[in-house]
This record gives structure tokens, sequence and C-alpha cells, in this order.
């Protein structure tokens, strides 16, 4: 058997885990001339052009290929999956799944092992008062306090962890450690609402959710039953990449539209920028007024309130991370 043969049935294996144009992608690529076609297309690519198409033979002299006719195989086997020919000059340019998978190695993601160092912030850690920094490894975002332990220290190996965000390596970029933290809060959310509105945001796939809930829960400061401050905790999960993501009822309640329209009635925005922190501020200190009760743990069922003066809106949360009722009060 030759190596290729080997190859090929390695890839026949794997189709029963994943579907079969997922393995021919992944076999479409393992070439370093068909990954620098694609960059080299990506360097032509103008979003807001009416015609992308390269030529042939300015696309020959930018990958610096030295056999013509092998040349076009590889753009054969790329053709209908990631390329395409078309446009007046009669050139190649990228499908979308081609440029997504180009922007998704601009962005890092699985290409660099990027470490931004523990940087300290203008956010004091909410448990015991000390400085907090944040720092970048493996492709998450890692708050963590500078003097204690944190809320869950036999959980990570972190010290002083409290929170940590999926994050791209591109977004490290032309940033502060300020301004890092705001697009990693901003990615946060974006992520939450996503999930809660049920589309998976990495691959648009269908999500499932469930509540779990703490039923002997402490509501003094963090539990020693389930270590959270929270008594329920949202779970996601993308039923196609396998994506997750966990969030509190009381953050995903600034999605829905009777609270946007509540704090809107109070003149107090919703609206979240990674350029002006006092909206993340504003954002955090709605969420962390936000009152969570348990409804019921079997099925589990929470109940979240946000009040302003006298006036106040109950959204009850059901098995599924469903909001089942809404109630305004004044």
């Amino acid at each position: 058997m030759t190596e290729g043969d080997a190859d090929d049935d390695s890839l026949a294996a794997a189709v029963g885990a994943v579907d079969g144009h997922t393995t021919r992608a992944f076999s479409l690529l393992g070439d370093d001339t068909r990954l620098a076609i694609l960059l080299a297309l990506w360097e032509e690519y103008d979003p807001h052009a009416d015609d992308n198409a390269v030529p042939f033979s300015v696309l020959f002299e930018r990958v610096d290929y030295d056999n013509p006719g092998n040349f076009s195989y590889h753009l054969e086997q790329l053709a209908g999956q990631f390329i395409r020919q078309r446009g007046e000059r009669g050139g190649y340019e990228l499908r979308v799944p081609g440029l997504k998978l180009v922007q998704a190695v601009i962005a890092g993601a699985g290409v660099q092992d990027v470490v931004y160092e523990p940087t300290e912030i203008s956010k004091d850690c909410p448990l015991c008062g000390a400085s907090t920094t944040i720092h970048y490894e493996e492709g998450l975002l890692f708050h963590s306090c500078s003097d204690c332990e944190g809320p869950t220290p036999d959980r990570t190996s972190v010290d002083g962890f409290l929170h940590a965000v999926k994050f791209q390596p591109a977004g490290l970029a032309d940033r502060t450690a300020e301004e890092i933290r705001a697009a990693s809060i901003i990615t946060s959310l974006r992520t939450a609402q996503s999930m809660f509105d049920g589309v998976c945001p990495t691959c648009s796939g269908a999500v499932e959710s469930w509540l779990e809930c703490c039923p002997d829960h402490e509501e003094t400061g963090v539990c020693g039953n389930c270590g959270s401050e929270f008594a329920a905790w949202a779970r996601f999960r993308c039923r196609v990449c396998k994506d997750h993501t966990n969030h509190s009822p009381k953050e995903l309640a600034l999605f829905h539209p009777a609270v946007v329209s509540f704090y809107d009635d109070h003149d107090v925005s919703t609206r979240f920028h990674a350029s002006d922190y006092e909206s993340l501020k504003r954002g955090f200190e709605l969420l962390h007024a936000h009152e969570m009760a348990l409804v019921s743990t079997d099925p589990p069922q929470v109940a979240v309130t946000a009040a302003l003066e006298d006036d106040e809106v109950r959204l009850t949360f059901d098995e599924s991370v469903r909001v089942v009722d809404v109630v305004r009060r004044s």
C-alpha cells in the first residue's frame, strides 16, 4: 500500500464521523500550492469590486509555480468548492467557502500560537477589590485577579481566574489592553446573543440549549455547592461544529425585546460598542442589577427581573432557555 492509499483509507474511515464533503475539503487543502493559490486570490480580493477574477497568468506568477500543467490541475481540484472561474477576464476568484477559510487563516485561528503576557487593566476584582490582569493563550483571553485565587480555584490551573472568552489572535493587534478587554466583552455578548437566538456564530448551525440549576444554591458570594455566584446557567452547544458556551440568564435578559424596551422607556441604552467603554460598564451594571430567582428545579426554570424606579419587567426561562413568560409591572 502506498502512502497515498493509506491517506485515502484514513479519510474514508473519518467519513463515518463527519460529512464526506468535509473530509474531501481537508484532503484538498493538504497541499502547499493550493493554499498558496487561495492566499494569492485573497491578496487580489476587493470586497467592493464588481469583478475579482484573477487571470491564470497573474495567479501563476504570484504563486511562483514551475509547471503550468500541474498548476492547472491544482486549480481544477479547488474549483467548485473553494474557487470558481468567471468574470470578463476569464480568471479565478474565491467562492464564499474559500473566502471564509482564508479569513480564518488571517485571523490566526489554529495557525499560530499567540501569547499575550499578563497586563494590568483598570478593573478591580469583584471578589477582593485587588487589581486584575488579562492574558492570552490557546485561543482564550483570560481575566484574572492579581491577588486572590478567584471563585473557582479547583476548576482551573490559571491563578486568580475570573473569566475567559474565546478570542481570535487578530483581535490583539493594534489595541491597548483596555481595548482588547472591551473587544472581548463585545465578542462574548455577540456570541451569547447568537446562541440564544439558536444560530451558531461559528458555523450557522442549529444550537441546542438547556438550563442547569443549583438546587441548594448559597445566595451570598460564591456558592460552595456549585462554585458559582449564579444559581443557574444557560448551556449552549452547536449540533454541527460542537462550538459551545455558557451564560447567565441575567445576561441573556439584556437581549430580549421586552427588556430592551423597558430600558428604552427609562432612557437607558443597551447598545454596546468596543470603542465606548462606558457603555460596556453600563451593561455590566445592568446585568448585575438583574435579580434571578429559581422558579423550579424539576423541570429547571428561573425568573430574571429588571427594575428601575417603581417599574419592573420579569422574564421566565424554561429548561430549554426559552422565555415562556413576560410580565411588566409599574
